[in-house]
């Protein structure tokens, strides 16, 4: 949460205003008079932090969101793959995957997490359904 500094305090330098950041470790707004504006001092990290949030907003706002069922879909889609490529269902790779009787492949755990996925959307959809009934 950032700090508002009083005008009087706004009037330290910025080397000053640096180093009560760095002590402070927190951001700090501090309201420019006579306008509507807000000058926000904050460390490094915390500004990539916020960088990297805001281009994310911007790059999913745009997309169409997908219903529980257009999820479904698709993790139905990759739960085949997986699959097909190690030649068992899902249900009985989770249940040996979690007995730890599968040795361990990089795909086993992208697999359970779409499993875990899977489950959780047939959830999602059948008690909305149930809600809706």
């Amino acid at each position: 949460m950032s700090r508002v500094l009083s005008i009087p305090e706004s009037k330290m330098t910025v080397a000053q205003l640096i180093a009560k950041v760095k002590r402070a470790s927190t951001p700090f707004e501090i309201p420019v008079p006579q306008s509507k504006m807000v000058v926000l001092v904050m460390q490094q990290r915390e500004y990539d932090q916020l960088k990297a949030l805001r281009f994310a907003q911007k790059l999913f706002a745009n997309r169409p969101r997908k219903t529980p069922a257009q999820h479904l879909a698709e993790t139905t889609r990759v739960l085949r793959g997986y699959e097909k490529k190690y030649k068992m269902t899902s249900a009985e790779f989770y249940r040996r995957f979690q007995a730890a009787e599968l040795e361990e492949l990089p795909d086993f755990f992208d697999w359970r997490v779409e499993y875990n996925a899977y489950r959780n959307l047939k959830e999602k959809i059948a008690n909305g359904k149930r809600q809706t009934a």
